[in-house]
Protein backbone atom coordinates (compact mmCIF):
# COMPACT_ATOMS: atom_id res chain seq x y z
CA UNK A 1 0.00 0.00 0.00
CA UNK A 2 2.67 2.20 1.18
CA UNK A 3 4.28 2.14 -2.40
CA UNK A 4 1.11 2.42 -4.14
CA UNK A 5 0.41 5.42 -2.84
CA UNK A 6 3.80 6.88 -3.36
CA UNK A 7 2.64 5.51 -6.94
CA UNK A 8 -0.23 7.93 -6.62
CA UNK A 9 1.35 11.18 -5.57
CA UNK A 10 2.52 13.47 -8.43
CA UNK A 11 6.08 13.85 -8.32
CA UNK A 12 7.42 17.91 -8.83
CA UNK A 13 7.87 18.65 -12.06
CA UNK A 14 11.35 20.36 -12.93
CA UNK A 15 12.77 22.11 -15.74
CA UNK A 16 8.76 23.60 -16.57
CA UNK A 17 8.89 26.30 -13.91
CA UNK A 18 8.10 29.96 -14.97
CA UNK A 19 10.70 31.63 -13.60
CA UNK A 20 9.63 35.29 -11.70
CA UNK A 21 11.73 37.23 -13.47
CA UNK A 22 10.10 35.94 -16.89
CA UNK A 23 6.94 36.89 -15.53
CA UNK A 24 7.66 40.17 -14.34
CA UNK A 25 9.04 40.71 -17.77
CA UNK A 26 5.90 39.55 -19.45
CA UNK A 27 3.73 42.05 -16.92
CA UNK A 28 6.11 44.91 -17.93
CA UNK A 29 5.56 44.57 -21.84
CA UNK A 30 1.58 43.59 -21.53
CA UNK A 31 1.42 47.31 -19.12
CA UNK A 32 3.47 49.15 -21.73
CA UNK A 33 1.14 48.03 -24.88
CA UNK A 34 -1.77 48.44 -22.45
CA UNK A 35 -0.28 52.09 -21.45
CA UNK A 36 0.59 52.77 -25.46
CA UNK A 37 -2.59 51.20 -26.94
CA UNK A 38 -4.54 53.91 -23.97
CA UNK A 39 -2.50 56.62 -25.42
CA UNK A 40 -3.13 55.82 -28.93
CA UNK A 41 -6.40 56.34 -28.30
CA UNK A 42 -6.26 59.43 -26.59
CA UNK A 43 -4.10 61.04 -29.93
CA UNK A 44 -6.63 59.70 -31.79
CA UNK A 45 -9.06 62.06 -30.51
CA UNK A 46 -10.09 65.31 -29.21
CA UNK A 47 -8.64 66.19 -25.85
CA UNK A 48 -11.02 67.80 -23.35
CA UNK A 49 -8.74 70.68 -21.84
CA UNK A 50 -10.14 72.98 -18.45
CA UNK A 51 -10.51 76.37 -19.45
CA UNK A 52 -12.49 78.52 -16.84
CA UNK A 53 -16.17 78.27 -17.18
CA UNK A 54 -16.03 76.84 -20.63
CA UNK A 55 -14.30 73.84 -21.80
CA UNK A 56 -12.38 74.01 -25.06
CA UNK A 57 -10.88 71.01 -27.22
CA UNK A 58 -8.03 70.31 -28.07
CA UNK A 59 -6.97 68.69 -31.32
CA UNK A 60 -4.03 66.08 -31.34
CA UNK A 61 -1.77 68.23 -33.69
CA UNK A 62 -1.72 70.63 -30.61
CA UNK A 63 -0.64 68.21 -28.10
CA UNK A 64 2.54 69.20 -25.78
CA UNK A 65 3.89 66.27 -25.62
CA UNK A 66 7.08 68.11 -23.13
CA UNK A 67 6.19 66.03 -19.88
CA UNK A 68 4.98 62.39 -20.96
CA UNK A 69 8.83 61.19 -19.82
CA UNK A 70 8.72 57.85 -21.54
CA UNK A 71 6.11 58.74 -24.50
CA UNK A 72 7.49 61.59 -25.56
CA UNK A 73 9.60 60.37 -28.68
CA UNK A 74 6.42 58.63 -29.48
CA UNK A 75 3.61 61.43 -28.77
CA UNK A 76 6.36 64.01 -31.02
CA UNK A 77 6.13 61.29 -33.90
CA UNK A 78 2.46 60.89 -33.60
CA UNK A 79 1.45 64.28 -33.55
CA UNK A 80 4.19 65.68 -36.18
CA UNK A 81 2.08 62.62 -38.57
CA UNK A 82 -1.01 64.25 -38.00
CA UNK A 83 0.43 67.64 -38.78
CA UNK A 84 1.90 66.36 -41.73
CA UNK A 85 -1.64 64.48 -42.73
CA UNK A 86 -3.07 68.08 -42.20
CA UNK A 87 -1.03 69.61 -44.91
CA UNK A 88 -1.37 66.95 -47.08
CA UNK A 89 -5.04 67.38 -47.02
CA UNK A 90 -4.71 70.88 -47.44
CA UNK A 91 -3.14 69.84 -51.22
CA UNK A 92 -5.68 67.99 -51.70
CA UNK A 93 -8.10 70.70 -50.92
CA UNK A 94 -6.25 73.13 -53.25
CA UNK A 95 -5.93 70.55 -56.21
CA UNK A 96 -9.60 69.94 -56.16
CA UNK A 97 -10.44 73.84 -56.61
CA UNK A 98 -7.68 73.62 -58.90
CA UNK A 99 -9.07 70.46 -60.93
CA UNK A 100 -12.94 72.18 -60.27
CA UNK A 101 -12.20 75.34 -61.36
CA UNK A 102 -9.26 76.26 -63.32
CA UNK A 103 -7.86 73.14 -64.95
CA UNK A 104 -5.23 73.64 -67.58
CA UNK A 105 -4.99 77.08 -66.21
CA UNK A 106 -1.92 78.87 -64.98
CA UNK A 107 -3.48 79.69 -62.07
CA UNK A 108 -6.55 79.99 -60.01
CA UNK A 109 -9.17 82.95 -58.22
CA UNK A 110 -9.41 80.32 -55.12
CA UNK A 111 -12.35 83.13 -53.88
CA UNK A 112 -14.32 84.05 -56.62
CA UNK A 113 -13.28 80.37 -58.14
CA UNK A 114 -12.41 81.15 -61.58
CA UNK A 115 -9.31 80.75 -63.72
CA UNK A 116 -6.28 83.03 -64.24
CA UNK A 117 -4.67 82.68 -67.13
CA UNK A 118 -1.21 84.14 -66.88
CA UNK A 119 1.67 84.58 -64.21
CA UNK A 120 2.56 87.90 -62.19
CA UNK A 121 0.33 89.94 -64.76
CA UNK A 122 1.39 88.58 -67.42
CA UNK A 123 5.06 89.14 -67.09
CA UNK A 124 6.22 86.15 -66.61
CA UNK A 125 4.29 83.19 -68.84
CA UNK A 126 1.29 82.66 -69.84
CA UNK A 127 -1.04 79.60 -71.55
CA UNK A 128 1.19 77.27 -69.87
CA UNK A 129 -0.36 75.17 -67.04
CA UNK A 130 2.05 76.48 -64.75
CA UNK A 131 0.17 75.55 -61.53
CA UNK A 132 0.09 71.98 -62.83
CA UNK A 133 3.77 71.65 -63.56
CA UNK A 134 4.41 73.22 -59.91
CA UNK A 135 2.26 70.99 -58.47
CA UNK A 136 3.65 67.42 -59.69
CA UNK A 137 6.20 67.36 -57.82
CA UNK A 138 4.39 68.17 -54.51
CA UNK A 139 2.09 65.63 -55.56
CA UNK A 140 4.64 62.81 -55.97
CA UNK A 141 6.32 63.21 -53.15
CA UNK A 142 3.03 63.44 -50.97
CA UNK A 143 2.15 60.09 -52.32
CA UNK A 144 -1.10 61.67 -54.37
CA UNK A 145 -0.62 59.66 -56.93
CA UNK A 146 -4.19 59.72 -58.93
CA UNK A 147 -3.65 63.56 -58.73
CA UNK A 148 0.06 63.26 -60.07
CA UNK A 149 -1.36 61.27 -63.08
CA UNK A 150 -4.33 63.59 -63.66
CA UNK A 151 -1.64 66.19 -63.81
CA UNK A 152 1.15 63.97 -66.11
CA UNK A 153 -1.56 63.54 -68.39
CA UNK A 154 -2.58 66.89 -69.21
CA UNK A 155 1.26 67.92 -69.58
CA UNK A 156 2.12 65.30 -72.17
CA UNK A 157 -1.36 65.78 -73.91
CA UNK A 158 -1.77 69.20 -73.58
CA UNK A 159 1.24 71.51 -72.83
CA UNK A 160 2.57 72.74 -76.12
CA UNK A 161 5.71 74.60 -76.49
CA UNK A 162 5.33 74.87 -79.97
CA UNK A 163 3.88 78.30 -80.06
CA UNK A 164 4.78 82.02 -80.52
CA UNK A 165 4.55 83.68 -77.09
CA UNK A 166 7.20 85.82 -74.35
CA UNK A 167 8.27 84.58 -71.92
CA UNK A 168 10.89 85.04 -68.94
CA UNK A 169 13.58 82.67 -68.77
CA UNK A 170 13.91 83.01 -65.34
CA UNK A 171 10.43 81.87 -64.58
CA UNK A 172 10.02 79.13 -67.35
CA UNK A 173 13.71 77.61 -66.22
CA UNK A 174 12.52 77.33 -62.72
CA UNK A 175 9.03 76.52 -62.77
CA UNK A 176 8.38 74.76 -66.04
CA UNK A 177 11.75 73.16 -67.17
CA UNK A 178 12.64 72.50 -63.79
CA UNK A 179 8.65 71.15 -62.91
CA UNK A 180 9.26 69.20 -65.66
CA UNK A 181 12.65 67.81 -64.74
CA UNK A 182 11.91 66.99 -61.35
CA UNK A 183 8.76 65.11 -61.91
CA UNK A 184 10.79 62.93 -64.36
CA UNK A 185 13.45 62.50 -61.71
CA UNK A 186 10.71 61.27 -59.44
CA UNK A 187 8.69 59.36 -61.10
CA UNK A 188 11.42 57.69 -64.34
CA UNK A 189 8.84 59.02 -66.30
CA UNK A 190 10.34 58.47 -69.88
CA UNK A 191 7.64 60.82 -71.45
CA UNK A 192 8.24 63.20 -69.00
CA UNK A 193 12.07 63.27 -69.40
CA UNK A 194 11.79 63.85 -72.74
CA UNK A 195 9.01 67.09 -72.57
CA UNK A 196 11.96 68.48 -70.16
CA UNK A 197 14.75 68.31 -72.48
CA UNK A 198 12.44 69.48 -75.86
CA UNK A 199 11.88 72.54 -73.40
CA UNK A 200 15.85 72.71 -72.69
CA UNK A 201 16.45 72.57 -76.40
CA UNK A 202 14.16 75.43 -77.28
CA UNK A 203 15.90 77.84 -74.25
CA UNK A 204 19.47 76.69 -74.81
CA UNK A 205 20.38 79.66 -77.41
CA UNK A 206 19.60 82.19 -75.27
CA UNK A 207 23.22 81.33 -73.68
CA UNK A 208 24.80 82.21 -77.41
CA UNK A 209 23.53 85.82 -76.86
CA UNK A 210 27.01 87.07 -75.86
CA UNK A 211 30.34 85.89 -75.78
CA UNK A 212 30.20 85.86 -72.15
CA UNK A 213 27.46 83.55 -72.32
CA UNK A 214 24.82 85.83 -70.17
CA UNK A 215 21.30 85.51 -70.97
CA UNK A 216 18.86 87.91 -71.32
CA UNK A 217 15.57 87.44 -69.36
CA UNK A 218 12.67 88.58 -71.99
CA UNK A 219 12.88 85.87 -74.66
CA UNK A 220 10.18 84.16 -77.09
CA UNK A 221 8.94 80.33 -78.36
CA UNK A 222 8.50 78.15 -79.86
CA UNK A 223 12.70 78.37 -80.12
CA UNK A 224 14.52 81.63 -78.64
CA UNK A 225 16.65 83.76 -81.06
CA UNK A 226 19.93 85.15 -79.42
CA UNK A 227 19.84 88.77 -79.07
CA UNK A 228 23.27 91.18 -79.92
CA UNK A 229 24.21 90.53 -75.83
CA UNK A 230 24.08 94.19 -74.41
CA UNK A 231 23.02 95.92 -71.43
CA UNK A 232 22.75 94.55 -68.14
CA UNK A 233 20.69 91.31 -66.58
CA UNK A 234 19.96 90.79 -63.16
CA UNK A 235 21.94 88.78 -60.96
CA UNK A 236 18.84 86.40 -60.01
CA UNK A 237 18.10 86.23 -63.36
CA UNK A 238 21.28 85.06 -64.74
CA UNK A 239 22.31 82.51 -62.53
CA UNK A 240 19.55 80.53 -61.51
CA UNK A 241 19.53 78.18 -64.49
CA UNK A 242 22.58 75.78 -63.87
CA UNK A 243 20.37 73.04 -61.89
CA UNK A 244 17.90 72.50 -64.45
CA UNK A 245 20.07 72.63 -67.19
CA UNK A 246 23.00 70.10 -65.29
CA UNK A 247 19.37 67.38 -64.43
CA UNK A 248 18.66 68.22 -68.23
CA UNK A 249 21.58 66.81 -69.38
CA UNK A 250 21.59 63.94 -67.25
CA UNK A 251 18.07 63.07 -68.63
CA UNK A 252 19.55 63.55 -72.54
CA UNK A 253 23.02 62.24 -71.53
CA UNK A 254 24.65 65.13 -73.69
CA UNK A 255 26.67 67.79 -71.52
CA UNK A 256 25.65 70.87 -73.57
CA UNK A 257 22.54 72.41 -71.51
CA UNK A 258 25.42 72.06 -68.27
CA UNK A 259 28.37 73.43 -70.25
CA UNK A 260 26.28 76.10 -71.70
CA UNK A 261 24.50 77.20 -67.46
CA UNK A 262 27.96 76.45 -66.36
CA UNK A 263 29.53 79.02 -68.98
CA UNK A 264 28.50 82.97 -67.16
CA UNK A 265 29.10 81.71 -64.15
CA UNK A 266 32.32 81.27 -64.14
CA UNK A 267 32.45 84.29 -66.91
CA UNK A 268 31.34 86.39 -63.38
CA UNK A 269 33.41 84.47 -60.72
CA UNK A 270 36.91 85.27 -63.02
CA UNK A 271 35.31 88.71 -63.83
CA UNK A 272 34.84 90.13 -60.25
CA UNK A 273 37.06 88.91 -57.31
CA UNK A 274 34.78 90.00 -54.89
CA UNK A 275 31.90 87.32 -54.07
CA UNK A 276 28.97 89.63 -52.66
CA UNK A 277 27.98 90.98 -55.98
CA UNK A 278 25.70 94.74 -56.97
CA UNK A 279 22.31 93.11 -58.17
CA UNK A 280 23.11 93.52 -62.05
CA UNK A 281 26.06 92.39 -64.46
CA UNK A 282 27.09 93.67 -67.44
CA UNK A 283 26.24 91.18 -70.57
CA UNK A 284 29.61 91.94 -72.82
CA UNK A 285 31.99 91.85 -69.84
CA UNK A 286 30.74 89.99 -66.52
CA UNK A 287 31.41 92.52 -64.66
CA UNK A 288 29.25 93.69 -61.37
CA UNK A 289 27.09 96.89 -61.78
CA UNK A 290 24.55 99.12 -59.94
CA UNK A 291 23.76 100.18 -56.80
CA UNK A 292 22.45 98.38 -53.81
CA UNK A 293 24.73 94.59 -52.67
CA UNK A 294 22.61 92.30 -51.01
CA UNK A 295 21.05 88.53 -50.63
CA UNK A 296 17.35 89.77 -51.21
CA UNK A 297 14.94 90.46 -54.18
CA UNK A 298 17.08 90.38 -57.92
CA UNK A 299 19.95 88.35 -56.62
CA UNK A 300 18.82 85.82 -54.00
CA UNK A 301 18.56 82.84 -55.83
CA UNK A 302 22.25 83.12 -57.47
CA UNK A 303 23.19 82.35 -54.39
CA UNK A 304 20.96 79.71 -53.41
CA UNK A 305 22.52 77.98 -56.35
CA UNK A 306 26.13 78.00 -55.69
CA UNK A 307 26.15 75.91 -52.91
CA UNK A 308 23.46 73.17 -54.26
CA UNK A 309 25.50 73.47 -57.82
CA UNK A 310 28.21 72.04 -55.44
CA UNK A 311 25.70 69.29 -53.63
CA UNK A 312 24.09 68.68 -57.17
CA UNK A 313 27.52 67.74 -58.66
CA UNK A 314 28.55 65.01 -55.70
CA UNK A 315 30.42 67.83 -53.91
CA UNK A 316 33.00 67.38 -56.50
CA UNK A 317 33.69 71.17 -58.15
CA UNK A 318 35.01 72.97 -55.16
CA UNK A 319 35.09 76.56 -56.98
CA UNK A 320 30.99 77.23 -56.60
CA UNK A 321 31.50 76.01 -52.67
CA UNK A 322 34.83 78.60 -52.18
CA UNK A 323 32.82 81.25 -54.17
CA UNK A 324 29.65 80.10 -51.71
CA UNK A 325 31.85 80.72 -48.48
CA UNK A 326 33.69 83.45 -50.03
CA UNK A 327 30.23 85.46 -50.34
CA UNK A 328 28.41 84.23 -46.87
CA UNK A 329 31.76 85.88 -45.27
CA UNK A 330 31.17 88.80 -47.00
CA UNK A 331 27.53 88.71 -46.43
CA UNK A 332 28.00 88.30 -42.33
CA UNK A 333 30.88 90.91 -42.54
CA UNK A 334 29.28 93.84 -44.40
CA UNK A 335 25.01 93.06 -44.14
CA UNK A 336 24.87 92.71 -40.11
CA UNK A 337 21.53 94.02 -38.82
CA UNK A 338 21.34 93.63 -34.59
CA UNK A 339 17.60 95.44 -34.34
CA UNK A 340 18.07 96.96 -30.77
CA UNK A 341 16.34 94.94 -27.86
CA UNK A 342 15.82 91.90 -30.09
CA UNK A 343 18.08 88.36 -29.69
CA UNK A 344 18.39 87.95 -33.46
CA UNK A 345 20.02 89.36 -36.25
CA UNK A 346 20.02 89.25 -39.75
CA UNK A 347 21.39 90.11 -43.12
CA UNK A 348 19.98 93.03 -44.94
CA UNK A 349 20.79 95.59 -48.41
CA UNK A 350 23.93 97.77 -48.36
CA UNK A 351 22.64 101.07 -50.52
CA UNK A 352 25.17 102.78 -51.67
CA UNK A 353 26.91 102.89 -48.11
CA UNK A 354 23.53 102.89 -46.15
CA UNK A 355 22.93 99.45 -44.49
CA UNK A 356 19.07 99.24 -44.12
CA UNK A 357 16.88 97.74 -41.46
CA UNK A 358 14.29 96.50 -43.51
CA UNK A 359 13.79 92.59 -43.87
CA UNK A 360 12.25 91.08 -47.14
CA UNK A 361 10.39 87.75 -47.50
CA UNK A 362 12.54 87.06 -50.28
CA UNK A 363 15.60 87.40 -48.55
CA UNK A 364 14.30 84.60 -45.75
CA UNK A 365 15.44 82.30 -48.13
CA UNK A 366 19.15 82.79 -47.16
CA UNK A 367 19.41 81.04 -43.17
CA UNK A 368 17.79 78.12 -45.23
CA UNK A 369 20.41 77.77 -47.54
CA UNK A 370 23.55 78.90 -45.13
CA UNK A 371 21.99 75.87 -42.82
CA UNK A 372 21.66 73.29 -46.27
CA UNK A 373 25.74 74.57 -46.67
CA UNK A 374 26.92 73.26 -43.18
CA UNK A 375 24.64 70.04 -43.47
CA UNK A 376 26.56 69.15 -46.70
CA UNK A 377 29.68 69.77 -44.90
CA UNK A 378 30.24 72.82 -46.76
CA UNK A 379 32.33 74.88 -44.11
CA UNK A 380 33.53 72.80 -40.92
CA UNK A 381 34.65 73.20 -37.30
CA UNK A 382 34.25 76.69 -35.31
CA UNK A 383 33.44 78.07 -38.89
CA UNK A 384 30.23 75.60 -39.09
CA UNK A 385 28.65 76.40 -35.67
CA UNK A 386 29.21 80.11 -36.20
CA UNK A 387 27.21 79.89 -39.58
CA UNK A 388 24.43 77.77 -38.43
CA UNK A 389 24.24 80.34 -35.56
CA UNK A 390 23.70 82.90 -37.82
CA UNK A 391 21.08 81.02 -39.79
CA UNK A 392 19.38 80.14 -36.17
CA UNK A 393 19.48 83.87 -35.91
CA UNK A 394 18.12 85.04 -39.17
CA UNK A 395 15.28 82.32 -39.14
CA UNK A 396 14.26 83.70 -35.95
CA UNK A 397 14.14 87.21 -37.43
CA UNK A 398 12.10 86.68 -40.47
CA UNK A 399 9.79 84.23 -38.19
CA UNK A 400 8.43 87.93 -37.21
CA UNK A 401 7.20 88.57 -40.51
CA UNK A 402 4.55 86.14 -39.35
CA UNK A 403 4.57 86.18 -35.31
CA UNK A 404 4.55 90.45 -34.79
CA UNK A 405 0.89 90.64 -37.53
CA UNK A 406 -2.47 90.21 -36.23
CA UNK A 407 -3.63 87.46 -38.39
CA UNK A 408 -0.04 85.59 -38.31
CA UNK A 409 0.21 85.24 -41.91
CA UNK A 410 3.74 86.57 -43.50
CA UNK A 411 3.95 90.40 -44.24
CA UNK A 412 6.04 91.29 -47.28
CA UNK A 413 8.14 92.81 -45.70
CA UNK A 414 9.02 94.74 -42.06
CA UNK A 415 11.62 96.87 -40.56
CA UNK A 416 12.84 97.66 -37.18
CA UNK A 417 13.15 100.88 -35.69
CA UNK A 418 17.03 101.79 -35.20
CA UNK A 419 16.52 103.51 -31.65
CA UNK A 420 13.29 101.12 -29.98
CA UNK A 421 13.50 98.50 -31.78
CA UNK A 422 10.06 98.35 -32.73
CA UNK A 423 8.37 96.38 -35.97
CA UNK A 424 6.46 98.30 -38.54
CA UNK A 425 4.90 96.78 -41.13
CA UNK A 426 6.34 98.50 -45.15
CA UNK A 427 4.14 96.28 -46.80
CA UNK A 428 1.44 94.24 -45.59
CA UNK A 429 0.65 91.70 -48.36
CA UNK A 430 0.49 88.15 -47.84
CA UNK A 431 1.69 86.59 -51.23
CA UNK A 432 2.14 82.83 -50.03
CA UNK A 433 5.43 83.23 -50.09
CA UNK A 434 7.82 80.14 -49.17
CA UNK A 435 10.99 81.52 -48.08
CA UNK A 436 10.45 81.56 -44.22
CA UNK A 437 9.43 77.75 -44.32
CA UNK A 438 11.82 77.11 -46.16
CA UNK A 439 15.01 78.35 -43.79
CA UNK A 440 12.81 77.03 -40.95
CA UNK A 441 12.56 73.19 -42.74
CA UNK A 442 15.88 73.19 -43.52
CA UNK A 443 17.05 74.52 -39.96
CA UNK A 444 14.46 71.16 -38.20
CA UNK A 445 17.19 69.37 -40.86
CA UNK A 446 20.14 70.61 -39.42
CA UNK A 447 19.15 70.41 -35.83
CA UNK A 448 15.99 68.47 -35.31
CA UNK A 449 15.47 71.02 -32.75
CA UNK A 450 11.54 70.82 -32.34
CA UNK A 451 10.68 74.52 -32.07
CA UNK A 452 11.48 75.13 -35.48
CA UNK A 453 8.33 72.69 -36.05
CA UNK A 454 6.29 74.35 -34.10
CA UNK A 455 7.10 77.94 -35.60
CA UNK A 456 6.13 75.94 -38.75
CA UNK A 457 2.81 74.71 -37.46
CA UNK A 458 2.05 78.27 -35.59
CA UNK A 459 2.22 79.32 -39.36
CA UNK A 460 0.24 76.40 -41.08
CA UNK A 461 -2.77 77.32 -38.98
CA UNK A 462 -2.96 81.10 -39.51
CA UNK A 463 -2.68 79.95 -43.36
CA UNK A 464 -5.72 76.91 -42.52
CA UNK A 465 -7.76 79.65 -40.87
CA UNK A 466 -7.40 83.20 -43.15
CA UNK A 467 -6.35 82.02 -46.17
CA UNK A 468 -8.54 78.93 -47.35
CA UNK A 469 -11.51 79.20 -49.58
CA UNK A 470 -13.97 77.04 -51.62
CA UNK A 471 -11.21 76.89 -54.44
CA UNK A 472 -7.95 76.82 -52.65
CA UNK A 473 -5.86 78.91 -50.95
CA UNK A 474 -5.08 82.65 -51.77
CA UNK A 475 -2.93 85.55 -50.62
CA UNK A 476 -4.02 88.50 -48.20
CA UNK A 477 -4.33 92.08 -48.59
CA UNK A 478 -3.59 93.14 -45.53
CA UNK A 479 -1.95 90.77 -43.09
CA UNK A 480 -2.93 93.36 -40.04
CA UNK A 481 -7.01 93.19 -40.31
CA UNK A 482 -9.01 91.02 -38.96
CA UNK A 483 -11.39 89.67 -40.69
CA UNK A 484 -8.76 89.02 -43.72
CA UNK A 485 -9.69 90.38 -46.75
CA UNK A 486 -8.22 88.05 -49.93
CA UNK A 487 -6.24 88.75 -52.57
CA UNK A 488 -8.02 85.77 -54.82
CA UNK A 489 -5.09 84.56 -55.87
CA UNK A 490 -3.23 81.16 -55.50
CA UNK A 491 0.20 81.45 -57.02
CA UNK A 492 1.55 78.45 -58.89
CA UNK A 493 4.59 78.21 -55.98
CA UNK A 494 2.11 77.86 -53.27
CA UNK A 495 1.65 74.53 -54.91
CA UNK A 496 5.26 73.86 -55.54
CA UNK A 497 7.03 75.34 -52.42
CA UNK A 498 5.10 76.53 -49.85
CA UNK A 499 2.75 73.24 -49.58
CA UNK A 500 5.90 71.12 -50.24
CA UNK A 501 7.64 72.48 -47.13
CA UNK A 502 5.37 72.69 -44.56
CA UNK A 503 5.15 69.12 -45.62
CA UNK A 504 8.54 67.83 -45.22
CA UNK A 505 8.95 69.97 -42.41
CA UNK A 506 6.24 67.29 -40.37
CA UNK A 507 7.66 64.24 -42.41
CA UNK A 508 10.52 61.63 -41.08
CA UNK A 509 13.60 63.02 -43.28
CA UNK A 510 13.54 59.74 -45.27
CA UNK A 511 10.80 61.86 -46.84
CA UNK A 512 13.16 63.44 -48.97
CA UNK A 513 17.24 62.87 -48.49
CA UNK A 514 19.06 66.04 -48.83
CA UNK A 515 21.69 64.02 -49.55
CA UNK A 516 19.89 62.16 -52.77
CA UNK A 517 18.24 65.41 -54.02
CA UNK A 518 18.60 69.02 -54.57
CA UNK A 519 15.35 71.39 -54.24
CA UNK A 520 15.96 74.34 -56.71
CA UNK A 521 14.46 77.79 -55.88
CA UNK A 522 10.74 76.53 -56.84
CA UNK A 523 10.92 73.50 -54.49
CA UNK A 524 11.61 70.76 -57.49
CA UNK A 525 13.86 68.10 -56.48
CA UNK A 526 16.50 67.51 -58.64
CA UNK A 527 18.62 64.15 -58.32
CA UNK A 528 21.98 64.06 -57.64
CA UNK A 529 23.65 61.59 -59.58
CA UNK A 530 27.28 62.29 -59.65
CA UNK A 531 27.51 60.88 -56.34
CA UNK A 532 30.75 61.44 -54.10
CA UNK A 533 32.56 59.21 -52.48
CA UNK A 534 31.93 56.57 -49.33
CA UNK A 535 34.56 58.31 -47.20
CA UNK A 536 33.28 61.77 -48.04
CA UNK A 537 29.68 60.80 -47.58
CA UNK A 538 30.52 59.15 -43.95
CA UNK A 539 32.44 62.35 -43.17
CA UNK A 540 29.58 64.29 -44.23
CA UNK A 541 26.97 62.03 -42.05
CA UNK A 542 29.47 62.81 -39.06
CA UNK A 543 30.03 66.31 -39.40
CA UNK A 544 26.37 66.97 -39.92
CA UNK A 545 25.64 64.69 -36.18
CA UNK A 546 28.41 66.84 -34.57
CA UNK A 547 26.74 70.11 -35.51
CA UNK A 548 24.08 68.82 -33.91
CA UNK A 549 25.60 67.69 -30.42
CA UNK A 550 26.84 71.03 -30.53
CA UNK A 551 23.52 73.02 -30.96
CA UNK A 552 21.89 71.10 -28.25
CA UNK A 553 25.12 71.66 -25.96
CA UNK A 554 23.78 75.37 -26.10
CA UNK A 555 26.03 76.82 -28.88
CA UNK A 556 23.65 78.38 -31.04
CA UNK A 557 21.36 81.07 -28.97
CA UNK A 558 18.26 79.84 -28.15
CA UNK A 559 15.36 82.54 -29.47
Amino acid sequence: MVAVYHAMVPKPRTGTRVPLRGLLLVGAVAWLALCTWMFHGMLEVQLTVSGGAEEALEAPTERDCSGLWLFRGWCERRVDALRAQAVREGMQHAWAGYKAFAWGADEIHPKSKTAKTDIMGGAGIQGMGVSMVDALSTLKIMGLDEEFKEGRDWVINKLDFERSTTISFFETVIRILGGLAAAADLSGDAALAAKAVDLGDRLLPAFSSSPTGLITNVVSLPRVSPDGGSGSVILAEMGTNVLEFATVSALAGDPKFREAAEKPLRTVHKTNPNALLLESVDRSTGREVGSKRGVGAGTDSYYEYLIKYWVLGGRRDEHFRQRWEQAADEAMEQLMVHPKGWDFSFVSDLEGSTLTNVLEHLRCFYPGSIALGVMAGGVEGEKAARYLEFAANMTTACFQLYNQTASGLGAERISFNEETGEVSLLDARYWQRPEVIESIFYMWRATHDRRWRDMGWKMWRAIDAHARWDGGYSGALDVSQLPVESDDVSQSWFFAETLKYFYLLFSPDEALSLADWVLNTEAHPLRVRLQHSAPAAAAAAEHSGRVRQQLKGGIVAQN
